[in-house]
């Protein structure tokens, strides 16, 4: 069952998530929207997909454009404005073609020859077709005395808007117009177009859908020179728009989202080829290919919470960082790249900022919960675990287990016999001395094996081995840890003896065995701990010592972990209050080992395993060979007693 306060603590994380997620793209959405470069760089990155990576698309079947070219203009004895008899006899050929409309990209603004511009103006009115002609009444372009003489040139019903819709920031046409924005100001040019053939179209300007070349040679629409118009067959322009403009050199050219790669008539367009383009758009119902609101903020949203996942990661920053260059790397080649095979527009900047601001935002929040781990471990545990344990925990606190976890670990016990008297025979402050004397030296000692010091009480200190970090040697550890402790112990008795202090042997029980291990407590204090049946186990039997004589028991569960480590069996002890026996050992130091006293008590308690009524003599003469050994002292007396056998029922703790 999951602890009601890791609960919070996972339903807090999820919080801060999302809450982190939103901000992200809030900050990504709006700067992107109000900070100028985010919002260009942005821009480029359309224009780069736009300019390399449409897939080719047919010539347009609707549109066809009659260039006035150089050649045109070579003809005449001045080339602007163009000849208007010139004109004139090419809309009659063409209105004889039988084309669908008509549009001429020329300013009528200016008087030319009188004759000229009467045949001229005539043949408008005068023509079959439906004819559009730009027009501007914008004082940026036309004086009053030029907007009189187009006025009466151009008819209300042929004016189209002639502006060309451009970016601030670097000039490029990306808008139709729709036209009707100044009083006597017509519809614009496509939107005319459009109504010309009879269709109507909403007052608004739309973002350019640039019609893609078919390929590196064909223009998008099909174009000749205008003084060929009479030499092509009638099916060339029959039921077409005919667009009719100035295709030079210099004059009249306007730089498009394609000439960020492309140089030429795509990237800076003749106006005729602008207009076609936005007359092609709105006669196919073409859309800028650029994902709605709603699709954007789903992958600002998206990247954020990848940015958010990154930072919540354990890792360095530098690492963290290599990860989001590698998300936003890929996110760009996709994004580019899958525009060739049909993706949309995807956004590119935002999502990218989106994720760098998450990844930075969870990167501070990460990192202050880290530094309050850092503060916690290092309070926690600063005291009671060796130098080399801290720094790890403190350098990945993940490796703790903030609730607790069910763990083996092997656990010592130590207690000092007759502390109480020895309470009673010192002052106060001797006593502090003397305890805090031995409590520095043993606690050196469990910290040298790496051990956890969990709490000490009185002189009693219980300590743990494999928590919190991994030890997989803990049982053996914690045997070696117990015979320096033992071998400190009696040094540290014998000299207190000396010197007039009554402290009595240190008793050291060690068990191995699973329990539940972490930090318990109230909001206000916790504690790192174990508590389970095999903490009372190894409690119980650092007790038991005192009935065998011995200083360091351990349990089977620790003799089986620590193979290396030589032991002579006490019994099969029944503690207090359990039904299971459980066999206690006695580890044997080296120099034991070696004087034989090891292979001797084997020997002796191998007899009285079998229940074979020499098993006192064998002992006695153990004792003998080795005077005051105590587990010798406490066989001889339970055999003199009677009692034959391994198996001891305790009846106290």
């Amino acid at each position: 069952m999951t602890s009601p306060i890791l609960l919070d603590r996972r339903v807090r994380s999820v919080l801060s998530a999302f809450a982190i997620a939103l901000a992200a793209v809030l900050i990504a959405s709006t700067g992107t929207h109000y900070l100028s470069f985010l919002k260009n760089l942005e821009t480029i990155a359309g224009d780069i997909r736009l300019a390399a990576l449409q897939r080719p698309e047919p010539q347009s079947q609707d549109i066809v454009v009659a260039a006035i070219t150089e050649s045109t203009l070579s003809r005449f004895a001045y080339r602007s404005p163009v000849d208007r008899a010139f004109l004139a006899d090419m809309l009659e050929a063409l209105d004889k073609k039988q084309p669908r409309a008509i549009g001429i990209d020329l300013l009528f603004d200016q008087p030319t020859e009188i004759a000229k511009d009467d045949r001229l103006r005539a043949t408008l009115r005068a023509m079959k077709t439906p004819v559009f002609v730009s027009y501007s009444n914008d004082p940026a372009v036309v004086d009053e005395d030029q907007r009189a003489y187009l006025d009466d040139f151009v008819p209300p019903e042929m004016r189209a808007a002639a502006t060309l819709l451009t970016d601030p920031f670097d000039g490029t046409v990306r808008w139709t117009y729709g036209g009707e924005n100044r009083v006597g100001e017509p519809m614009g040019f496509p939107r005319r177009a459009l109504k010309a053939i009879g269709r109507e179209t909403k007052r608004e300007n739309v973002e350019m859908a640039w019609r893609p070349r078919p390929d590196a040679e064909t223009l998008p629409f099909p174009m000749f020179p205008v003084d060929a118009l009479t030499l092509l067959p009638d099916a060339w322009t029959k039921d077409k728009v005919v667009l009719i403009g100035a295709v030079l050199s210099i004059t009249d050219r306007h730089r498009t989202p394609l000439a960020i790669v492309r140089a030429g008539d795509d990237g800076n367009m003749p106006g005729v080829l602008v207009q076609a383009q936005g007359v092609s758009q709105l006669l196919e119902g073409r859309k800028h290919p650029r994902m709605g609101l709603f699709s954007s903020l789903l992958i600002d949203l998206a990247a954020a919470a990848i940015g958010v996942g990154i930072g919540f990661i354990g890792r360095a920053v530098p690492v963290k960082i290599g990860l989001g260059a590698g998300v936003v790397a890929a996110m760009w080649i996709c994004g580019l790249l899958g525009f060739r095979y049909g993706l949309p527009f995807v956004p590119l900047v935002a999502p990218t900022f989106a994720l760098a601001a998450a990844l930075w935002m969870t990167d501070i929040l990460v990192g202050r919960v880290e530094r309050k781990q850092r503060q916690f471990v290092q309070g926690a545990f600063g005291r009671y675990v060796s130098p080399e344990v801290v720094k790890q925990l403190m350098d990945d606190p993940s490796i703790l287990q903030v609730t607790g976890s069910r763990r083996e670990a092997t656990f010592i016990f130590t207690d000092i016999a007759g502390f109480t008297t020895l309470s009673e025979a010192l002052s106060p402050e001797r006593l502090s001395e003397v305890l805090n004397d031995y409590l520095d030296g043993a606690c050196k000692i469990v910290l040298d094996h790496e051990g956890t010091i969990d709490k000490f009480i009185g002189d009693a200190i219980m300590s743990i081995f494999n928590a919190p970090l991994d030890q997989p040697d803990h049982a053996a550890r914690a045997v070696r840890c117990a015979l320096e402790l033992d071998a400190y112990a009696e040094a540290f008795r014998i000299r207190c003896n000396a010197e007039g202090v009554p402290i009595g042997v240190t008793r050291i029980g060690v068990h191995c065995g699973d329990s539940i291990i972490g930090n318990f407590g109230s909001t206000q204090r916790m504690d790192f701990t174990a508590l389970g049946d095999t903490v009372n186990t190894a409690a119980r039997t650092e007790g038991v010592n005192k009935y065998f004589g011995t200083r360091i028991c351990c349990t089977q569960s620790v003799v089986d972990k620590a193979p290396s480590q030589s032991f002579r069996p006490v019994g099969d002890v029944v503690l207090k209050g359990k039904i299971e026996a459980v066999t206690l050992y006695n580890p044997v130091s080296a120099a034991e080992v070696n004087s034989g006293l090891l292979a001797d008590y084997l020997a002796a308690y191998g007899v009285m395993a079998t229940g074979d009524p020499r098993a006192l003599s064998a002992f006695r003469e153990l004792e003998k060979a080795h005077v005051k050994d105590p587990l010798a002292l406490f066989h001889i007396s339970r055999l003199e007693s009677g009692i034959v056998g391994p198996r001891i029922v305790m009846d106290d703790k």
